[in-house]
């Protein structure tokens, strides 16, 4: 597979020079096959590595990390998840840290798979810890999507299936938790007015 996905690498280094070097000369609808064979080849890539990955996932590292207290249910075509632990920082992340959040997410929303059909869905995370001034764009949310990919709720993390948006709050004497909401992104305006008035 590596031999492939070098000869992928090389063929687009090539489109690439000849689209740099010809600039002078190059028209709109160059560019566009360019774009297009650019976006062709990311595509393939990607879905290599993926299956790669995914048939390379231990099944007994998997068993491993898997924890009872993290919970899945759909609600009025929402997907609601609980993870009961606070989401890492990006320089806290280790291998543990993102497998353990991964698999647990993956494992406990695999029964809605395909529940949205490849549609465009937002992703709403909201995290709880019990101290102030939590520096929100620190956390590092990649293991929660990777495991709605896994388990494929979502098709791909791609910006054509899924957007997000990250809510940090205190609560305090508490146990920090985190909150998912999975659901169509044409929901979102709706979604968002009644979170906010039962919230307040």
């Amino acid at each position: 597979m590596q031999k492939e996905l070098l000869t992928e690498l090389e063929n687009l280094k090539d489109r690439t020079e000849f689209v740099i070097n010809n600039k002078e000369n190059i028209e709109n609808k160059h560019l566009e096959d360019y774009l297009r064979n650019l976006e062709k080849t990311r595509y393939n890539i990607f879905n290599k590595l993926k299956l790669k990955n995914e048939n390379e996932i231990n099944e007994m590292d998997k068993i491993n990390y898997l924890n009872n207290n993290y919970k899945a249910e759909l609600d009025n075509e929402v997907l609601k998840i609980y993870i009961p632990e606070v989401i890492p920082k990006y320089k806290n992340i280790n291998n543990f840290a993102y497998k353990n959040i991964m698999f647990n997410v993956m494992e406990k929303t695999k029964k809605f798979k395909d529940f949205f059909n490849k549609q465009l869905v937002f992703v709403f995370i909201k995290i709880v810890e019990n101290q102030k001034n939590i520096d929100i764009d620190n956390k590092f949310v990649k293991p929660i999507v990777d495991g709605l990919v896994l388990s494929e709720v979502i098709a791909d993390d791609n910006i054509a299936n899924m957007f997000y948006a990250v809510l940090g709050t205190t609560e305090k004497n508490k146990n920090p938790y985190t909150e998912v909401y999975v659901f169509k992104g044409e929901k979102i305006i709706k979604w968002i007015e009644n979170y906010i008035k039962a919230d307040i």
